[in-house]
């Protein structure tokens, strides 16, 4: 049994407590789409790449577990169980719409369920696709020449990151020429076969160095350095930077959501928000900033270690509360929220977001301690 990351579950939680304030803010009659709420919804943008960093983390230093593509197997049957749960609920409780057989099958095979807000699956495919050629990465990684892998690392990073940052900058070139100059770098996607969730590998691979140089240990037993800039000291030397590091590219990015809000209409989302340069940054920074973090009060220390147990659970369950949560703002019980100030609003939102995702952890809690039942929640 391996020693749990205390860090990694945090920020598992964190990263997950932003996927159901993301979620939550498109499917709510009362967001607010000025200051305060964008401030809030930007944070989303390192959710995702926090998740895949850390699966890099737990999975690439250590040593691979033998009956890796059993593991796999049994994870496609795990989401193909949730999608099918997923498919029930959203035609029989939600129930806005019709859905075909040969509609299923598309989401079962990775596709959308008609136009129900079945998109959140997504990031299991892309997850699926990781594992699948993790034994590759992984004899990359481990070789004493990783050429190989850097090469592969600087191909996405340079047709993701670099080429979407760019792109961004263009944009903003062609707002103050008059001219429209984004669309040179359209051809560029040719030249890429890693497909539009590329860059999730480049996160996962970078999880796995990024966590060489926070801790020490061999295989499954995995000790937690006692000193926490260790093998660091040379890029990082205080986690003040670290913080400073974050905040900037937080800032930056919340200046890149107005802009596309000025020039193309983007409305609480940062588009292209997980390829760019200073959403890489502020997730790798944020990454090394909680990662070493032990958490010696005891009650802290069980409260985050069981939430991260829960991140599977509670992302597979969210969308069903913020379905059945949004049917009761259709009341007059929540009427209230539409005379509140965008301010005090978005601090109300933050407070429903906390109770939906506590009462998604109590859940997934009790039903994984449920023989059988329990099964789909042991991701």
């Amino acid at each position: 049994m391996s020693k749990r990351i205390v860090g990694l579950d945090a920020i598992k939680g964190i990263a997950m407590f932003l996927v159901v304030l993301l979620h939550y803010s498109f499917y709510t009659r009362y967001y607010s789409s000025g200051l305060a709420g964008t401030a809030a919804t930007v944070l989303c943008v390192v959710c995702v790449p926090l998740f895949f960093l850390v699966n890099g983390a737990l999975l690439l230093p250590r040593e691979r577990k033998p009956h890796h593509y059993r593991g796999v197997l049994q994870t496609i049957l795990i989401v193909l169980a949730w999608k099918v749960i997923a498919a029930c609920f959203f035609v029989f409780v939600d129930g806005g719409q019709q859905v075909s057989f040969k509609d299923f099958l598309l989401f079962l095979l990775g596709g959308q369920l008609g136009n129900y807000p079945a998109g959140y699956f997504w990031f299991m495919n892309a997850l699926i696709s990781i594992y699948l050629v993790y034994p590759l990465v992984k004899q990359a990684f481990d070789a004493k020449d990783r050429g190989p892998l850097f090469v592969v690392g600087a191909v996405i990073f340079g047709f993701t990151v670099c080429k979407d940052t760019l792109k961004l900058l263009l944009q903003a070139c062609g707002m103050m020429t008059g001219h429209e100059l984004a669309s040179l770098l359209g051809g560029l996607s040719e030249f890429y076969i890693f497909g539009n969730y590329g860059y999730t590998l480049l996160y996962f691979i970078s999880g796995g160095l990024l966590y060489e140089y926070l801790f020490q240990g061999d295989g499954e037993s995995v000790r937690i350095s006692t000193k926490w800039d260790v093998r660091l000291s040379e890029l990082f030397s205080r986690r003040g930077l670290l913080a400073a590091v974050a905040l900037c590219c937080y800032v930056t990015t919340f200046c890149i959501q107005r802009f596309q809000n000025a020039t193309q209409g983007a409305n609480l989302i940062v588009l292209d928000g997980y390829w760019l340069l200073p959403t890489y940054i502020g997730a790798s920074a944020f990454f090394c900033l909680l990662a070493p973090v032990h958490f010696g009060i005891a009650p802290i220390r069980r409260l985050v270690v069981t939430v991260g147990k829960n991140t599977f659970g509670i992302y597979m369950l969210h969308m069903f509360a913020l379905t059945l949560f949004s049917k009761l703002q259709q009341t007059d019980m929540l009427a209230y929220m539409d005379k509140m100030s965008g301010f005090a609003v978005t601090i109300a939102n933050v407070c429903w977001v906390t109770f939906l995702f506590a009462c998604c952890c109590c859940v997934s809690i009790i039903l994984r301690r449920i023989p059988i039942v329990g099964r789909i929640f042991s991701l």
